[in-house]
């Protein structure tokens, strides 16, 4: 299914992209001893959320405008993106 606009916390399937961001085939937060822990490569690093997006039928060009839309909005890599731009 492709898709015409680009991903934000507006778009329909927002929530289902943050769910596949976060679990333990990408970022894969988690709880260990007490403390939380994730994976992220840091820096402006999206491998993560660009794989997402195109199994969710993104286009590169709507890729790269979510992309650039989530460093607008603090995401500058995969985590920042669930910690910053998720937010209500």
């Amino acid at each position: 299914m492709r898709t015409t606009a680009i991903m934000t916390p507006q778009h329909a399937r927002w929530d289902e992209f943050c769910e596949r961001l976060e679990g333990p085939e990408r970022c894969n937060f988690r709880k260990v001893n007490g403390e939380s822990r994730w994976t992220c490569k840091g820096g402006t690093d999206k491998t993560l959320a660009t794989k997402i997006l195109k199994t969710m039928g993104f286009t590169d060009p709507l890729i790269e405008s979510s992309l650039d839309y989530f460093e607008e909005h603090g995401g500058m890599c995969d985590c920042e993106i669930l910690f910053n731009v998720d937010r209500p």
